[in-house]
């Protein structure tokens, strides 16, 4: 494979400006954002006061103290509006774009030269060029991945190394995605699971000692008191899948025993997923019901603690 640039227009962005946009969103979200290294990006996840995801992030901060978010976009508006609910008298503001900005995904193979190589350090780092930032993520099955953000009214021109890139899929982008073992939330499970249920624990997308956001006491007590009973799992199947798709186990076919957050199709001509499952699902999984089509497990590229 040869690497990829992708268009991806089913992610937005927020911005939260001012003098206190930190302390705005060190108190909504459950990661820690004042002690955050230069030249580094975060996740994070909001949440409801029953501790439910409404939305993941990635962020990063740009050269004037902005602080970009990104997140999908069928979620920017109902976010923003909920985010400005606690703006009260801090001074700062959360934003949509003036103008929408580009975001595209670079795929590349893990074992060619980086096209970016001051990236090539690994996940997490942020590249600030004029006009655009460069974002590390996670690798993926042998993938390199890169986000590019473009700055709305730059006619900056790409670095000259990806400049010939070949247009990639959508579906490879999200594929990519799903082989990372990091789920993001959309409408369709916006609200449905705590954040151990995503492994957002194990990735880092909470911290444990910040200080108080809405929902940490059931995030806190879900995981000192031996409480997570579902996680994310990587599943593989035949036929299509979508978020919001119910999985029932045949040991219990009277209810479902999991959710499909992310699905991408796959190379060989079926489908690969992330599922919130239940630990103790018994038997056979199934896609949409008891008699639905059969799923296997696949891995992660992280472990799972002992209780999965």
């Amino acid at each position: 494979m040869t690497a990829t640039l992708t268009e991806l227009p089913d992610v937005a962005l927020l911005l939260a400006r001012g003098p206190q946009a930190v302390d705005l969103l060190q108190a909504q979200f459950t990661q820690e954002l004042r002690d955050w290294p230069d030249g580094s990006a975060r996740m994070a996840a909001m949440c409801t006061p029953q501790g439910r995801v409404l939305s993941d992030f990635l962020l990063w901060r740009e050269g004037d103290g902005t602080i970009a978010m990104l997140l999908q976009r069928e979620l920017q508006q109902p976010i923003a509006k909920r985010l400005r609910m606690f703006i009260l008298r801090l001074r700062c503001t959360v934003e949509e774009p003036a103008a929408p900005r580009r975001v595209r995904g670079l795929l590349e193979p893990a074992g060619s030269p980086a096209l970016l190589p001051e990236l090539a350090a690994g996940p997490w780092q942020v590249l600030a060029r004029p006009g655009l930032t460069c974002l590390r993520l996670p690798d993926a099955a042998g993938l390199r991945r890169t986000l590019l953000v473009e700055s709305a009214d730059s006619a900056a021109p790409l670095p000259a190394a990806l400049a010939g890139c070949p247009a990639g899929r959508v579906q490879d982008w999200l594929l990519a995605g799903v082989r990372s073992g990091i789920a993001h939330v959309g409408s369709a499970t916006s609200e449905r699971f705590v954040p151990q249920m995503l492994n957002y624990d194990l990735l880092g997308l909470v911290d444990f000692k910040k200080g108080c956001y809405p929902g940490q006491e059931v995030v806190a007590r879900t995981q000192y008191r031996g409480q997570v009973k579902r996680r994310l799992f990587r599943v593989l199947g035949a036929v299509p899948m979508a978020a919001g798709d119910e999985i029932y186990a045949s040991a219990d076919a009277s209810q479902p025993c999991g959710m499909v957050v992310n699905a991408a199709p796959a190379e060989d001509g079926g489908w690969e997923a992330l599922a919130e499952l239940r630990l103790q699902a018994q038997g056979e999984l199934r896609l949409r019901g008891a008699d639905g089509e059969p799923l296997r497990l696949g891995t992660l590229p992280y472990a799972l603690p002992a209780e999965a």
